[in-house]
């Protein structure tokens, strides 16, 4: 084997767009989801991958993780202690928040972006509140 990983990944000969599901919710969702993951079942390298995945990737299937598992994943490791400095989980915090606004200046609901971040609903109802507001800020501003 050389020295990177990728080079003997199952996905390596694979249609990228298979690990990047269209739908985000449903049935095709998880269809595509679930034959992702098949490919991540059978590879040699998923456990490298997977530690790639969780620590750098914030979109698709990866190490037969999803985004919302990896981020459960990052989770589980900061409060179980081996990277749990407060500046890590401030640092996942601030990525969640961004992310989240992000999600919902495309139109995504509150509810889906909740479960997307890895955050109660009331929060991502608040975050969408605050960018309400900023944006009407803005709008005030131009006019």
């Amino acid at each position: 084997m050389t020295s990177d990983w990728r080079t003997s990944a199952a996905c390596r000969d694979t249609d990228p767009e298979l690990f990047f599901p269209a739908a985000n919710t449903g049935p095709a969702w998880a269809a595509q989801v679930a034959a992702a993951k098949a490919v991540c079942r059978r590879c040699p390298v998923i456990e490298q991958c997977r530690t790639f995945a969780v620590d750098g990737l914030r979109y698709g299937v990866a190490g037969g993780l999803t985004e919302q598992e990896r981020v459960t994943h990052r989770r589980s490791r900061t409060t179980s202690g081996r990277r749990g400095t407060r500046s890590r989980r401030l640092d996942q915090v601030r990525d969640d928040r961004l992310t989240g606004r992000r999600l919902l200046e495309e139109g995504v609901r509150p509810r889906d972006v909740a479960t997307r971040c890895g955050v109660s609903e009331r929060t991502a109802l608040r975050w969408a509140a605050a960018l309400r507001q900023e944006l009407d800020a803005q709008a005030e501003r131009v006019s």
